[in-house]
């Protein structure tokens, strides 16, 4: 889990935020068949997009990428 995904789980949400998932909006098994890719920072966690070589928040170098089943 990344430092931001942390973050926004303990801040509380603001009106910009989407709605928490609830069993209505939860990933079905349809769904969970497909396999995401997030983008980390090593250094500081910061989710960054996929053509990112440099953190924006800590300016690290180190940016790896985990498959999500």
């Amino acid at each position: 889990m990344g430092l931001a995904n942390l973050l926004s789980t303990l801040l509380p949400a603001s009106d910009s935020d989407p709605e928490p998932e609830t069993p209505a909006t939860a990933t079905t098994a349809e769904d969970a068949t497909s396999t995401d890719v997030v983008h980390e920072c090593r250094s500081c966690g910061t989710n960054v997009s996929a053509d990112t070589v440099r953190c924006p928040a800590c300016d690290g170098e180190d940016i790896v990428s985990y498959s999500i089943d």
